[in-house]
C-alpha cells in the first residue's frame, strides 16, 4: 500500500491524496462545505478513508477548488460537481476502467457526490453521510439507480433525521442505513462510522 499527494485535472488543478492498494476497487471521498472550513483533512472524511482502506479499497480524497492547494474559487456547487467527476476520472485512470468505484461524501460533499453520481460511468455505490437536507433538495439521490448508503445523526439539525427517514423510505432500490448518536459534525463517533464502512464493504460484508 502506498500513499501520495496527487494533482487532479478538473478545469482547475486540484490537490488530492491517493492511497493505492490493488486495482480492483476504489473510493472517491468528498469533503464538507469549503466556506465553513471543510477540507479533505476533516474527521469524517478521514474516518471514511480509513474504513475503505481497511476494506481493501484504494482511496482518493481531494480538496475542492479554492481549498488548500487546489486552484480556483468556490463555485456554488457547480464547479464542485465537475471536481467530483474529475476525481472519479483520475481514480479510474489509476485503477483501470473495470475497477469497482464507490463515490462517498459528507455534508456538502454528499450533495455534490449525489449530483455527480449519475454522470459517473458504471457507478454502482453512492455513500452519503449527513446529506444536508435542510439546505439542498433530495432529487439527486432519487435519480441514482445504484445502491445507496445513508449515515445520519440523531441530533443533526442540518441533516434532520426525520427528513433522512422520509427520503430513505422513498428509495425503491437497494439501500442501507446507519443512524449514529451525534450532531452534524460527528465528534467521537468516527470509530462507528469506520465500522459501518467495513460492515458494508469489507471482505465479510454483512450489509446491515
Amino acid at each position: 500500500m502506498s500513499t501520495e499527494r496527487v494533482t487532479i485535472s478538473s478545469d482547475c488543478a486540484l490537490e488530492g491524496m491517493l492511497t493505492k492498494q490493488g486495482l480492483t476497487c476504489g473510493a472517491v471521498i468528498c469533503h464538507p462545505h469549503p466556506l465553513y472550513g471543510g477540507s479533505m483533512h476533516n474527521n469524517v472524511v478521514e474516518a471514511l478513508e480509513e474504513g475503505f482502506i481497511s476494506s481493501g479499497f484504494s482511496t482518493l480524497r481531494f480538496n475542492f477548488r479554492g481549498v488548500g492547494w487546489s486552484e480556483g474559487t468556490y463555485d456554488e456547487g457547480e464547479g464542485e460537481v465537475r471536481d467530483v467527476l474529475a476525481a472519479c476520472t483520475h481514480l479510474r485512470g489509476v485503477l483501470g476502467q473495470t475497477a469497482r468505484l464507490v463515490l462517498a461524501g459528507y455534508s456538502f460533499g454528499a450533495w455534490c457526490a449525489a449530483r455527480a453520481a449519475s454522470q459517473v460511468k458504471d457507478l454502482e455505490d453512492l455513500f452519503l453521510v449527513a446529506y444536508p437536507f435542510s439546505r439542498y433538495e433530495a432529487a439527486p439521490i432519487h435519480a441514482f439507480p445504484g445502491r445507496l448508503y445513508f449515515v445520519g445523526g440523531s441530533q443533526d439539525d442540518i441533516s434532520p433525521l426525520d427528513q433522512l427517514m422520509s427520503v430513505y423510505e422513498k428509495v425503491d432500490g437497494e439501500k442501507y442505513l446507519k443512524v449514529l448518536p451525534t450532531s452534524h459534525f460527528y465528534p467521537g463517533v468516527e470509530d462507528e462510522l469506520r465500522d459501518f464502512v467495513r460492515q458494508v464493504f469489507g471482505p465479510t460484508s454483512s450489509k446491515v
